[in-house]
């Protein structure tokens, strides 16, 4: 039998809970209603930055509130994951990250004080493009194939290509190719795709892997050749340059630019903010803005469908460090 004393608790924290429940309603109708800080774990006018500011210069005139970016670089993103994990949530702090510092820090080291799904909540996929694997127009190869069977002919001299870092996109996506193929070329991190493609360009290091819009001069201008894309669609501006499996390499997960919200944010607040993204999305300027930057159209997805995106590629860059032994410095 529950006493008088024990049923006026019960009776309070069911009020207390109801309470809570109808002001996070009401905070969620009324968002926003103060400028919302967006945290982005990049340096200012990177692609990574450029979109952001795109995406929520826009968001801005929709809901009639400053989105105001703030730059978090460092720890591969870890600097900024750990400023939106400590925010209040309460919507007024975002994330807006990648799959290289949501996912792929996470399968190469699994110990990682911040876990993207334990920690925070996904909102919403923002932009999804493959990376490009690029070579100096003296290596005589024009597509991956060709350039397999270069490096099984010929490993003294293309013994290493470059990436934008250890645990990077082009690194991970690179050892499941030597996997695949039984190549024994090393890898050579780079601090910066922009040092990084100067000494592709140069042919330091004639073989590397860079974001789709940064070598786009240097392919016009016959200095690079494109070989292979990740992901499922080829980049608009470069359309004859196949992705991986199109060239016999069945690899589907691709780079990301996805929005994140502290754990614990009301539902009808993470609705509304995924909602809003989405409408900017498929909106022709936008649209237009990806192409510019070499990134496919976006298309919405649920935040289920968000969430289980990040599940899956997990598992796979996960089983790709695993397999190839692969450990931070």
């Amino acid at each position: 039998m529950i006493t008088s004393p024990t049923r006026r608790k019960i009776v309070l924290g069911a009020a207390a809970s109801l309470m809570s429940g109808l002001v996070s309603a009401q905070g969620s109708k009324d968002w926003p209603s103060r400028p919302v800080k967006v945290i982005v774990p990049g340096g200012a006018g990177g692609i990574l930055d450029t979109l952001a500011r795109q995406l929520y210069a826009r968001l801005q005139k929709t809901l009639g509130q400053p989105f105001i970016i703030e730059n978090r670089p460092g720890a591969n993103g870890l600097i900024g994951s750990s400023t939106v994990k400590s925010a209040a949530p309460d919507g007024y702090t975002i994330l807006h990250s990648t799959a290289s510092s949501m996912v792929m820090a996470e399968a190469l080291n699994p110990d990682l004080r911040i876990k993207t799904l334990r920690d925070l909540e996904p909102v919403a996929l923002a932009a999804v493009g493959g990376i490009l694997l690029v070579v100096n127009s003296s290596v005589p190869a024009k597509n991956l194939s060709e350039l397999v069977d270069l490096l099984r002919k010929d490993p003294q001299k293309y013994p290493s290509y470059g990436s934008w870092g250890v645990g990077s996109n082009g690194h991970l996506t690179m050892e499941w190719i030597k996997q695949r193929a039984g190549l024994t070329i090393n890898h050579v991190p780079y601090k910066t795709t922009p040092s990084l493609l100067t000494d592709i360009v140069s042919g330091v290091i004639p073989i590397g892997w860079v974001d789709a819009l940064s070598p786009l001069g240097f392919i016009s201008q016959g200095k690079l050749r494109g070989i292979a894309m990740t992901g499922t669609v080829r980049s608009p501006q470069l359309p004859d340059v196949k992705v991986l499996s199109e060239q016999g390499y069945p690899f589907t997960a691709a780079g990301w630019q996805g929005v994140f919200a502290p754990k614990n944010t009301p539902v009808e607040l993470l609705d509304r903010l995924h909602e809003a993204v989405n409408h900017e999305l498929v909106q022709p300027e936008f649209q237009e803005v990806l192409r510019k930057a070499n990134i496919p159209p976006a298309s919405a997805e649920s935040r289920q469908e968000f969430t289980q995106t990040i599940k899956n590629d997990l598992a796979v860059w996960r089983k790709i460090v695993v397999d190839g032994h692969i450990k931070l410095d």
